[in-house]
């Protein structure tokens, strides 16, 4: 009974240890996507060569400006570049995560 305890233990053992992801590095996972950084002021139509065209497109609300258009892109991935930025609070020193860059992307 005991070795079929071992034997049940070690191949859920094992069976758990193959769903568990090996680490990649963001150059492997952006291997296979186009990306563009996003940068204050860009000019809609670079964004657009990359991203191809939008999902969706929708026409502005009423009580807003009509040259403020948006577009909508689903399935797409973005990519947060994060820091640790020193902050003093209460006089007190600490550490917050900031995003310093965005890049998006979609698939090749």
């Amino acid at each position: 009974m005991k070795r079929l305890a071992i034997l049940f233990i070690i191949v859920i053992a094992l069976s758990s240890c193959t769903t568990l992801q090996a680490p990649t590095t963001l150059s492997q996972v952006k291997s296979g996507l186009n990306c563009i950084q996003y940068k204050e002021g860009m000019i809609w139509n670079q964004i657009s060569q990359v991203m191809g065209p939008p999902d969706i497109a929708p026409i502005p609300e009423p009580s807003t400006d009509l040259s403020k258009n948006t577009r909508i892109y689903r399935d797409k991935i973005i990519i947060f570049y994060i820091e640790m930025r020193e902050v003093k609070e209460e006089g007190k020193v600490r550490f917050q995560e900031v995003v310093t860059n965005i890049e998006f992307c979609k698939k090749k």
